[in-house]
């Protein structure tokens, strides 16, 4: 069984009720419609079996009123058991949908940091939404299809059997080659599927990175060259579409042609039986209303085998997410006690992003609890990696990274998070308030806390100054403030988690000497009593460490005195 049935077979296990009441009611649908002709036939052998003109009699009178009963309640039957079964699939779509896109959403937000780093953002939005939607509606619209249209197609084979099998056979020659031929164009548009939603997941990807870089592509003028790239890609999606709508339209005339074949065949066949004294004229309406009917189940049950196929095209791409193995997990009995020291070492560390282009090769380093230490190299020399490591964003390829003697994988994923606080180069701000923003990712805190967090951030100041205060709305931009307002914003937002051990990568690169001073008076504040790892070509944000670690092609080259920058020092790492 594929990962995707799996998935849809738990999901659909939790909705059992609902989609039992939805099956009865289906079968009282399908009941309603199979004795719609019932009425008309009784009528012409009951009712219509004299010379015209005629009178009706007593009992001709009762029977007419009980045909008209018996056409309201097969009215009745099939309203109601249309809105019972559309009501509790629609209900249980909608249950799986939410709970599918909550786990879906959850299992992103735990998948590595490197899943992440290789997919485009789009086509991971488009999971949580469109892919999921289409799981909804392969309950909600294809389940019922296909069920309905197999218990009707079954329905009247059964009935027409009954009531003569030679008909019956005329009737349902066709329906083999209808069947076949829905099935048989079921990968195909399954592919075409796939790919419609591949591509749609690029233009996805496209418009978001442009449009969330808006300020770069008009800097370098590319508007026109992006209009270039989307008009490709939508291209593309105009190509497949117009294959995937050919074949249905193939479809589509193959099922109609068998179908008029199979009705000439009931007109013909049935009146040499009725001739023949085989059936009466009502029981040749009634199967002359099937045949005329037979292409409408099949080619319900085409189309929803299609729109099913594509549908499962969506949820093979949320199966996949839940395939993954790039979790970041804790393993049994992982560590959650008390809060670290803040001792910190990678112990014969390898790592690389990509296999066979290490970015981290043997390296080992100790930071003793309470120690600041700056790292420094060229680009690409690891620097942020050994970071990322340090916090577990990764994991090692081999070797260990160390909290306070432990291993990094012994311990959970929630404690060593409280563990670390990270001041990036480029501060991310989330849609809402100053306020939410500081205390974004604490679960539990107050205004006090806030303010005080945002006072020795030395960002209180600039807040009163906002239109609103600390309520003052930001959108992830944030353009109204200036790049050193935003990283005090994110030196209150680290202050208020209180983390063990600190981790700078960049935090003044790109400030101005004024905001860089008012900067630096924060992270003052935040490094105090904190082990910390700054990542700087600052000499100034250089000067507040304890020890300068020069990093080259992954490994340690050198140790420096902070006081004199980068003279290389005789003293081991320790």
């Amino acid at each position: 069984m594929s990962d995707a049935a799996r998935m849809l077979r738990s999901y659909a296990a939790d909705e059992w009720r609902a989609l039992a009441v939805a099956a009865v009611a289906t079968l009282a649908v399908v009941i309603s419609y199979l004795a719609r002709p019932l009425p008309l036939a009784l009528a012409v052998d009951q009712l219509l079996d004299h010379d015209v003109p005629f009178e009706l009699t007593a009992g001709d009178w009762r029977l007419l009123v009980g045909l008209a009963g018996l056409v309201l309640g097969i009215v009745l039957l099939n309203t109601l058991g249309s809105h019972f079964a559309d009501d509790r699939l629609e209900n249980a779509a909608e249950r799986i949908v939410h709970r599918l896109r909550v786990a879906t959403y959850s299992r992103l937000q735990r998948l590595s940091l490197a899943f992440h780093e290789r997919r485009r953002t789009g086509n991971l939005v488009s999971h949580v939404t469109g892919d999921v939607n289409a799981v909804g509606a392969l309950f909600a619209d294809s389940l019922g299809g296909v069920a309905s249209a197999g218990m009707l197609l079954l329905g009247m084979l059964v009935v027409s059997l009954v009531i003569d099998p030679v008909i019956a056979a005329a009737a349902f020659a066709a329906a083999p080659a209808l069947v076949l031929i829905a099935f048989r164009y079921q990968p195909r548009v399954k592919e075409l599927a796939k790919q419609q939603r591949t591509v749609a997941g690029e233009i996805a990807s496209l418009s978001d990175e442009s449009l969330s870089s808006m300020r770069a592509v008009k800097a370098f003028g590319a508007e026109r060259f992006e209009e270039e790239r989307l008009e490709r890609k939508s291209e593309e999606l105009q190509r497949v579409s117009r294959e995937s709508s050919r074949l249905e339209g193939r479809m589509s005339i193959l099922i109609d042609s068998l179908g008029g074949l199979a009705l000439a065949l009931v007109v013909v066949v049935g009146v040499l039986r009725a001739a023949a004294g085989a059936v009466t004229i009502g029981e040749l309406i009634i199967m002359y209303t099937y045949a005329r009917r037979i292409d409408r189940p099949l080619r319900g049950l085409a189309r929803t085998v299609n729109k099913a196929s594509r549908s499962l095209a969506r949820v093979d791409r949320v199966a996949e997410i839940f395939a993954s193995g790039e979790l970041v997990e804790d393993r049994p009995g992982a560590f959650n006690g008390a809060r670290a020291r803040g001792e910190v070492e990678l112990r014969a560390v390898d790592f690389a992003y990509e296999p066979g282009r290490p970015a981290i090769a043997g390296l080992s380093l100790h930071v003793p609890a309470g120690q600041k230490l700056v790292l420094v190299g060229g680009s690409g020399a690891g620097k942020s990696t050994v970071a990322a490591l340090m916090a577990r964003l990764y994991d090692p390829d081999a070797g260990q990274v160390l909290i306070d003697g432990r291993d990094a994988r012994d311990c959970s994923v929630s404690w060593l998070r409280e563990q670390f606080g990270l001041v990036l180069q480029d501060t991310i701000l989330f849609t809402g308030t100053v306020a939410e923003n500081i205390a974004y990712g604490v679960e539990e805190t107050t205004r006090e806390a806030v303010v005080a967090a945002a006072r020795a951030a030395s960002a209180d100041s600039f807040i009163a100054e906002l239109p609103a205060g600390y309520d003052t709305m930001l959108g992830p931009q944030a353009v109204a403030l200036s790049g050193g307002q935003r990283q005090r914003i994110a030196i209150a937002r680290t202050l208020l988690r209180d983390p063990t051990v600190l981790i700078l990568d960049e935090p003044t690169m790109g400030l101005d000497a004024v905001n860089e001073t008012a900067v630096l008076d924060g992270l003052d504040a935040l490094m105090r009593g904190r082990t910390t790892i700054i990542i700087t070509h600052s000499p100034r944000l250089m000067g507040t460490g304890d020890r300068v670690v020069v990093l080259e092609d992954g490994a340690v080259a050198r140790e420096a005195d902070p006081a004199r920058g980068l003279v290389e020092t005789p003293s081991p790492i320790a």
